[in-house]
């Protein structure tokens, strides 16, 4: 039997990388040409190997695409099987790019290949590649191939490294790689020589856009019921986007359509659960985003970890006996944050990264914020994070509904003049105090929302309230909905609705981060009642213009 010394290697060095890391490569050089359109539609991916891993491989298409729309905004159609071909699908839908994707098995691990060919010139645009140690290990590596496609395909500066620009370019056909409806290409092909787009107008604040203005496009039909915040879960290849608002003990689920708000699933509990927080993360890493709600039952914290199946969401964990918030680390990446039941407060002590163990969230490490002083003493309600002057800093609303920086070790570096996040539910807490008649009373209070913005700094989106010359808990004139820059030691408000007389009870981002005609989520409450029926609430969506 005759060696090949070069393919021993080859092998060697396949070996060598699926042990230490999944890396991905691309076939481009540094410098790219930059597609401004940023549309692209998505082939079915294909399995070059022999065991049956369809499952797997039948999803990456729509986590490509959701990685691909978060990172870079990118407008993204997924392409059904069968019928016609790719090309042609994509050309109907009038989609100047088509990727399309195989995965291959590689002695004991697995080669994702993509390509990307330019329809209006027939011509490739980019290949890329990743390699993932197991069948486990696939879905992971696609952050960091969106990443890649992301930052080579659409100019989209940090999604992995920072890149310059040059013109004209080659983009170079990597071996072996099929030309759309021809055979493999040789390894002599000459390069092909791809001019540099025309410059294109500013689309997301990273690239120097500042919105100024929220245009009201449409909302739901009236919820009988007093809705006390909303959040973004998903948002897909055809742009459609899944919500979840929530009232005392309901979960509503709304899908965004256009300018249509529209019902499909609610979660009903039992009057004895009080929710308190609804948030979402990716807490499993199979790339979408699961629920995480979290309860007062009797005077106990109980989160619940919630899952969309085919249709509907479903029990992933619960009894977590931890308050949970999504905050951004010190590198931009989501995490899940988790605090303890108090004693003299519903919520104390350290704050902790909660960790995934294969079937609930669990403590880990401490943040070395001091909880002892405030505003961190108040508890967990209200705290976000971001980049704030080139420091990660909390960002925190206080009791006072005044907005804060906190520094990494938990003092305050700044308070706002104005209100913000204020909530209208409670839940009473503590000893029966016999003089008042009742207990503690705990106003929520909502976090900021933040966004990647113009010049590295944050956006901040919020709903402000103006309580009047009384200043207190659920006694407010007008609110309305504001996004607020960090700039020159303070925030500067870029843009926001009217002040009107309804409760806007909370706000968010349809996706990450924030493009021109980019969509913002608000939950409003129209009218409070002590009846069932009495109470009438809508979702409302806004435009950034």
């Amino acid at each position: 039997m005759r060696t090949f010394p070069v393919r021993s290697l080859g092998r060697a060095v396949l070996g060598a990388v699926l042990l230490l890391s999944c890396l991905v490569m691309s076939s481009l050089p540094a410098s790219a040409a930059v597609y401004s359109s940023r549309r692209i539609a998505i082939a079915p991916f294909a399995s070059m190997a022999k065991e049956d891993i369809g499952g797997t491989v039948s999803v990456l298409p729509r986590l490509l695409a959701s990685r691909l729309m978060a990172l870079a905004g990118a407008d993204v159609v997924l392409l059904p099987a069968g019928g016609k071909a790719p090309e042609e699908q994509a050309k109907e839908s009038k989609f100047p790019l088509l990727l399309q994707g195989t995965v291959s098995k590689l002695g004991k691990g697995y080669s994702v290949d993509t390509t990307v060919i330019d329809l209006e010139t027939g011509k490739p645009a980019g290949a890329f590649f990743a390699a993932a140690a197991t069948e486990d290990d696939i879905i992971p590596q696609l952050g960091v191939l969106s990443g890649e496609i992301a930052e080579k395909l659409f100019g989209v500066q940090g999604a992995i490294r920072a890149t310059a620009l040059a013109a004209p370019v080659a983009v170079p056909v990597p071996v072996g790689i099929p030309a759309i409806g021809g055979p493999p290409v040789a390894s002599t092909q000459a390069p092909v020589s791809v001019p540099p787009p025309a410059a294109p107008a500013p689309s997301t604040l990273a690239e120097g856009w500042t919105p100024s203005s929220l245009k009201k496009v449409g909302q739901s039909d009236k919820i009988a019921d007093e809705l006390y915040g909303v959040t973004a879960l998903e948002s897909d290849a055809a742009g459609e986007s899944e919500v979840v608002t929530w009232g005392s003990n309901i979960l509503y689920f709304y899908r965004v359509k256009g300018a249509q708000v529209l019902p499909f699933s609610r979660i009903t509990k039992e009057r004895k659960y009080h929710f308190l927080s609804v948030d979402a993360a990716d807490v499993d890493g199979d790339g979408r985003k699961e629920l995480l709600a979290t309860c007062m039952v009797g005077d106990q914290i109980r989160s619940i970890i919630y899952k969309k199946g085919k249709e509907t969401y479903s029990e992933l964990a619960g009894d977590i006996p931890y308050f949970l918030a999504v905050v951004a680390d010190t590198s931009g990446k989501p995490v899940v944050v988790g605090q303890n039941r108090g004693i003299d407060q519903p919520f104390s002590g350290k704050l902790y990264r909660m960790n995934w163990d294969g079937k609930t969230l669990k403590e880990g490490e401490a943040f070395p914020a001091n909880t002892n002083i405030k505003p961190l003493n108040e508890g967990i309600l209200g705290l976000s994070a971001a980049t704030f002057d080139k420091e990660w800093q909390w960002i925190y609303t206080d009791e006072e509904s005044h907005l804060r920086l906190v520094d990494p070790a938990g003092k305050s570096v700044f308070r706002s003049k104005e209100k913000y996040g204020s909530g209208i539910d409670l839940f009473e807490w503590g000893l029966y105090n016999r003089l008042e008649g009742k207990r503690m009373q705990i106003f929520l209070r909502k976090a900021a929302r933040v966004s990647e913005g113009a010049g590295g700094k944050p956006l901040l989106l919020i709903h402000e309230v103006d309580k009047g010359l009384l200043g207190v808990a659920r006694m407010w004139e007008k609110t309305r909905v504001v996004l607020l820059q960090w700039d020159d030691g303070g925030f500067t408000e870029k843009a926001g609705t009217k002040m009107e007389g309804r409760f806007f009870s909370g706000a968010d981002y349809l996706s990450l981060p924030l493009r021109r005609d980019g969509g913002i989520i608000a939950s409003v409450i129209e009218q409070e009642g002590s009846a069932y029926k009495d109470k009438i609430s809508r979702l409302v969506l806004y435009r950034a213009e």
